[in-house]
């Protein structure tokens, strides 16, 4: 039986047809979520703000997304407006969004009853009657189908050309959003695995990571302070990034202060503001980082680096929320919530007297440690790399889309020092280097043997026989990259760390051909 024809407008009496409601822009329609696709939100979230803003644009009853999970030949419904079901789970080919994901074609039709498409099953575990659907791919940039957007029983209507025209506009405005999330590189990812995500820009699904989703989770909902270790390159800013935008706290303003990059007579300066003379060239009135997250979160990245004695101040923020300005004598309160992270013993910095006891425990009221990336498992690793290599693909226009099996081998027997960091540089200079659709051993800029790695990092060092072969600018190569590596590429940190100054770093780097 041929599908039923689609509805016209009615013709009025003058023989003209009626005009159609004013619609939202649909340039426009999207606008809010792709401000949030640039947060570390929760991506089921985002999912369900992405349908709910289709179907109200579009005045249908109900909308699902369904992504295409290319492991299994399956589409699964990622967002929809299914309160009796958990999830709907259809064959590619089975009903009209698994014909749409298989074909690519856009089906509407004014009536569901008869055509052979149509899974009725659905409806009967649902006790829901669909009158009337429409159906379209969503396309990456590719040309590769990533899902369906299916919605059902306009009200008043059924769907008409323009509907449909409008509905395309807005799946493409979707493909785009999903491939700037990091679910992106898992549904391109030849993998087989499941997918597994919790955070956009948050990658990995294994055990270590799901216990930090639970306590990012955890955390998000209260106003305490957390204090976020690990070693660098794990990811500690976008957890903090996590917690904020996650939290009641989403919509103000989100901080960040790089202690280990500030000199230390600039810090306080840089948290709490100056007035107008209270320094040589302090010309007029500076606002602080409290009082700019007013409302908001502030987060202090490398808190270990502040000096000991702007501690007491800090102290003093958290215990009370209240400070004065360099120079000034009036007491600002603010309402902030502050996270903080590190990658030093701040209980090794307590007992050596250079961190303060009182504010090491005000700062621990949640502690999350982050676990290094060789300690996450393959599967994490691999979603990683694909995670990666979606971005940097897109970003350098080149077509590689997959790992040959020996590079991948390549990049799971590498210890990984600057963890992920270190993986975001390999794949990106992978990229750059790959001739045709797969990344080879030969473009992964990495040492030929795990053994040869730089010794910082690793708690094996390198033996003194490997050293002797080395020249004086081979060696001083090996320490600055491991030293940058050690401090997210941070170079005034790694001055610091290194006892110089950081002119003479960026010389050095310069003069060595150092990548940083």
């Amino acid at each position: 039986m041929e599908p039923a024809a689609r509805k016209r407008p009615a013709k009025s009496a003058l023989g003209e047809t009626p005009p159609r409601r004013t619609r939202v822009d649909r340039d426009s329609v999207l606008v809010a979520l792709g401000e949030l696709v640039r947060r570390e939100v929760d991506l089921d979230a985002l999912l369900a703000q992405v349908i709910d803003t289709v179907t109200r644009a579009m005045d249908a009853d109900r909308g699902t997304f369904y992504l295409v999970d290319r492991a299994r030949g399956e589409l699964f419904s990622k967002a929809a407006h299914l309160p009796e079901l958990r999830e709907i789970r259809l064959r590619v080919g089975q009903g009209i969004a698994g014909h749409v994901a298989r074909t690519g074609e856009a089906i509407n039709l004014s009536h569901t009853e008869g055509d052979p498409r149509f899974y009725g099953a659905i409806d009967r575990a649902t006790n829901y009657a669909t009158r009337s659907m429409l159906c379209v791919p969503v396309l990456d940039r590719a040309g590769e189908i990533l899902g369906v957007l299916q919605l059902l029983n306009k009200k008043g209507a059924a769907f008409d050309d323009d509907d449909e025209a409008l509905l395309r506009a807005l799946a493409s405005q979707v493909a785009m959003l999903v491939e700037s999330t990091s679910l992106y590189g898992q549904l391109r990812a030849p993998t087989g695995g499941p997918l597994r995500y919790r955070f956009n820009g948050v990658v990995g699904g294994g055990a270590r990571m799901r216990r930090v989703y639970d306590l990012v989770t955890r955390a998000a909902g209260t106003d305490a302070t957390v204090l976020i270790t690990g070693e660098t390159g794990t990811g500690k800013g976008l957890i903090a990034r996590a917690i904020h935008y996650n939290s009641p706290r989403a919509g103000r303003p989100f901080v960040a202060v790089d202690c280990a990059s500030l000199p230390a007579t600039l810090i306080e300066n840089e948290l709490f503001g100056h007035e107008r003379g209270a320094y040589t060239g302090a010309d007029q009135r500076s606002v602080g980082k409290f009082e700019a997250a007013d409302g908001g979160t502030v987060f202090l990245d490398e808190l270990g680096e502040v000096p000991l004695t702007l501690q007491s101040k800090l102290l003093r923020v958290l215990q009370d929320r209240e400070f004065e300005r360099v120079g000034g004598r009036k007491t600002l309160k603010v309402d902030v919530r502050i996270l903080a992270a590190t990658n030093r013993n701040l209980e090794d910095m307590v007992a050596r007297q250079r961190f303060r006891e009182d504010l090491y425990y005000r700062l621990r009221v949640l502690s999350l440690a982050m676990p290094p990336l060789r300690e996450r498992g393959p599967e994490d690793l691999e979603q990683l790399a694909y995670h990666f290599l979606a971005g940097f693909a897109q970003r350098h226009n080149k077509p590689v889309v997959r790992f040959s099996p020996a590079a991948l081998a390549r990049l799971h027997a590498h210890s990984w020092p600057g963890n992920i960091r270190e993986l975001e540089n390999c794949i990106e200079g992978a990229v750059v280097l790959s001739a045709g659709d797969a990344i080879e051993v030969a473009d992964l800029p990495l040492p030929a043997d795990p053994r040869e790695l730089p010794a910082a990092g690793r708690k094996a060092g390198r033996g003194g026989a490997d050293l002797a072969r080395l020249s004086w600018n081979e060696m001083e190569k090996l320490y600055i990259e491991a030293v940058l590596a050690a401090h997210d590429g941070n170079r005034s940190g790694a001055a610091r760390a290194m006892g110089i100054g950081r002119a003479t770093l960026l010389r050095k780097i310069k003069a060595l051909k150092i990548r940083a």
